[in-house]
């Protein structure tokens, strides 16, 4: 974090793979260990055994984004974290991501209001798309599968350089039809 703060203009926002369910794990490690992480996350409610329950569910599971100024010490600490597996990227480079998208997730879990976008309701599996808002803009995806409700959510697979990566609640607003 001291890294970071002395030289602002030049840390850059990455996208880690993490475990499964322990998205949440991954961020309190970093925020402990004074990287900046963050998490986009939702408030969900559900009824178990008759009681209303709220829970904070990762907008996007199996990812976690942090923000450091890059070199080959932060880098192997970083994937040498417990339950990290890789950055999104490949053997060119790591993708970073704009801090306007990052943004844009944290008013959102302020509870600010956002602009709402529109969804293409032609898109459906099998659909080829480009991610145009959040973490992962400027990729070009498949999409799996589509959850039709008041905020439809995709499941999109991205390849980048050989190796895909599944993602399982991308917002359809964030999506274009090639």
């Amino acid at each position: 974090m001291k890294v970071t703060e002395m030289n602002p203009n030049l840390a850059r926002w990455y996208c880690l793979v993490v475990k499964r369910g322990h998205e949440f794990d991954v961020e309190n490690s970093l925020k402990e260990a004074n990287v900046e992480a963050f998490m986009p996350s939702e408030r969900v409610v559900f009824v178990r055994h008759g009681r209303k329950i709220k829970s904070d569910r990762p907008s996007f599971p199996g990812y976690v984004l942090v923000r450091f100024v890059p070199s080959n010490e932060a880098f192997a600490g970083i994937i040498n974290l417990k339950n990290v597996f890789d950055l999104v990227g490949g053997a060119s480079g790591y993708h970073v991501i704009k801090d306007a998208d990052v943004d844009v997730f944290k008013r959102i879990s302020r509870g600010e209001d956002v602009t709402r976008v529109a969804t293409d309701k032609t898109i459906g599996d099998g659909s080829e798309a480009e991610i145009t808002l959040g973490p992962f803009a400027g990729f070009k995806c498949v999409v799996t599968g589509v959850k039709w409700c008041r905020q439809a959510k995709a499941s999109v697979r991205i390849h980048v350089e050989g190796r895909a990566f599944d993602i399982d609640s991308m917002p359809l607003a964030f999506l274009k039809k090639l």
